[in-house]
């Protein structure tokens, strides 16, 4: 359902677009760090939004990336601490639960900052 969702709302950001890009045809001069040149309208929207895609798609790859590393590196480290014997395994969850807490806390830190 959720799939369904995302089709329809990137279906209607994609009508906006080409309604909005149909309705500016006139050429405008485009400044940039080279030289001045005269676009339609329609191009300099395209482009805009392809740019904003692709900053976006590849912030959310950077995030999904770390998030996955990470989920390896704790995988391997609960593997670890399943395979020490019973007596080390009580030392091996004071140490990850000092981990937790501190993890706790950045995160509380992280979210009272967006909070002001």
């Amino acid at each position: 359902m959720r799939k369904q969702w995302n089709l329809l709302l990137g279906l209607i950001f994609i009508l906006i677009v080409v309604l909005l890009s149909v309705a500016n045809v006139d050429s405008v001069a485009f400044n940039f760090l080279l030289g001045t040149a005269k676009l339609p309208l329609i191009v300099v929207i395209i482009i805009s939004v392809l740019i904003g895609v692709i900053l976006t798609g590849s912030f959310t790859y950077l995030k999904i990336y770390r998030q996955q590393h990470r989920i390896r590196r704790l995988e391997r480290e609960l593997e670890q601490v399943s395979d020490l014997q019973p007596g080390q395994a009580d030392h091996a969850s004071g140490e990850q639960s000092a981990a937790r807490e501190e993890e706790t806390r950045s995160s509380r830190r992280r979210h009272t900052r967006f909070r002001k």
